[in-house]
């Protein structure tokens, strides 16, 4: 508590010494929450909120699980975290684990292991604002979407092994054993996994709730409106740590005897997108500013991080293993994309 306490302390003085650079900072945040999270993420939220309280999960996880077991060794029910953690940006690849832990579709020690690898960023994002913006360089949108992916698949194999090792995780719940399991047993049925965790929980109501069709959740206990709150819930979430973090960022780039890399790096490990928009504006050779934009966006910031942390949290999952997760994830990614501008065919 003392910590939090000095850190609140020192944010407060921050606001006393640069009032018109945080309120500018603080700007910054909420436009870039408003015009570019709220539209972007919401749809996607709501959607898996929908997927879940409706028995969604399963029918997902046997189109995906083919693929997904063979590549990652998760097992079935890690099919679903890792499409959504790929395909919709950050933090959906946390809410998905933080979704199918809730629902028991995992263990704890799978969600651990897919939480490393699965929140990524958005394909959307990195061929948009990434390669368009930042780089003025579309031809290399897809360059920058291969390098994010390779280097979450090199994380994954890497947090797997040292998981192994380190026996992390008893056999019988260990990712790499997780799909020998389900080899033995049936394929699940539609409403399988839901029926599981209805029987496990602490009464029978629960049970008959979380099995009842899709018609009557919607009709009887107003299913669409607590998933639009829920959605809701979760943007306010990011967007207060988005303002916060955009109000740390905004400080740090007045701040005398630093120089602009030095900002623009530390500005990115705060928040993602205000250091990409210090990166625009050096003038550095583009196969530098392809690596820096890489690490930073496959590292995501530490407003990143707690957006993570805030939806993990009531599952009782720990962010550190995320944060190192990730730290290898950005390291790796600017290493392959520093690589991918030695070939001939670089812009």
């Amino acid at each position: 508590m003392k910590k939090i306490l000095a850190a609140v302390i020192v944010f407060l003085v921050l606001l006393l010494l640069y009032p018109s650079v945080c309120v500018e900072g603080a700007k910054n945040g909420l436009l870039l929450w408003f015009n570019t999270i709220i539209p972007t993420l919401f749809p996607f939220i709501l959607a898996t909120n929908l997927i879940r309280e409706l028995g969604g999960i399963p029918v997902l996880e046997r189109i995906f699980a083919p693929l997904v077991q063979r590549l990652f060794l998760t097992g079935p029910e890690g099919a679903y975290p890792v499409v959504l953690g790929f395909l919709c940006g950050y933090p959906m690849g946390a809410k998905a684990v933080a979704d199918s832990l809730s629902c028991r579709r995992i263990s704890v020690c799978q969600a651990s292991y897919l939480l490393t690898f699965t929140n990524n960023p958005s394909p959307i994002y990195m061929l948009s604002y990434v390669a368009l913006f930042t780089l003025n360089t579309p031809a290399l949108g897809f360059t920058i979407v291969a390098v994010a992916c390779i280097s979450a698949v090199v994380t994954a194999f890497v947090c797997r092994h040292i998981m192994r090792r380190r026996a992390a995780c008893p056999p019988a719940i260990h990712p790499l054993f997780a799909h020998r399991q389900h080899r033995r047993k049936r394929s699940p049925g539609r409403f399988d996994g839901i029926r599981a965790a209805g029987l496990s929980a602490q009464t029978g109501t629960q049970a008959k709730t979380i099995m009842a069709p899709p018609e009557q959740a919607l009709e009887k206990s107003g299913l669409f409106d607590r998933c639009v709150l829920s959605a809701f819930e979760l943007l306010v979430k990011i967007g207060s740590y988005m303002i916060l973090f955009s109000i740390l960022a905004a400080v740090l780039t007045r701040l005398p005897a630093i120089s602009p890399l030095a900002v623009c790096i530390l500005a990115g490990l705060l928040e993602q997108t205000t250091g990409l928009a210090l990166l625009k504006a050096l003038t550095l050779p583009l196969a530098q500013k392809t690596a820096l934009a890489a690490g930073m966006i496959c590292f995501g910031g530490l407003c990143i991080a707690a957006q993570t942390y805030s939806v993990i949290r009531p599952q009782g999952l720990s962010v550190k293993p995320y944060l190192l997760s990730k730290l290898f994830t950005g390291i790796t990614a600017a290493a392959l994309a520093l690589l991918c501008t030695q070939l001939p065919w670089f812009p």
